[in-house]
């Protein structure tokens, strides 16, 4: 549902930032993981941790709110979408 008037906006992500990825990581993968057996608390966690790059990543925020990430790192003939989560 878009709000009129919201302003989304794209900012370079920042060491502070990882958590507030692993934390929206594992609200939105939940429903997915546990479906298919896999939803571990820690590792759905842990992989953002792991993986965070200032360098390829950027946070999503919505009138100044976090709101989601998008990593996208370079590969052969591109770009590699690795994280895009949004906040529902």
């Amino acid at each position: 549902m878009r709000q009129e008037g919201a302003h989304w906006a794209l900012r370079s992500a920042q060491p502070e930032d990882v958590e507030a990825v692993a934390e929206l990581r594992a609200t939105v993968m939940r429903p997915d993981l546990e479906r298919l057996g896999r939803f571990d608390e820690h590792r759905v966690r842990q992989r953002p941790r792991d993986s965070f790059s200032l360098q390829y990543s950027w946070i999503v925020e919505v009138d100044g709110a976090f709101a989601g990430c998008v990593t996208l790192r370079p590969a052969d003939r591109g770009l590699w979408l690795e994280h895009f989560y949004l906040s529902p």
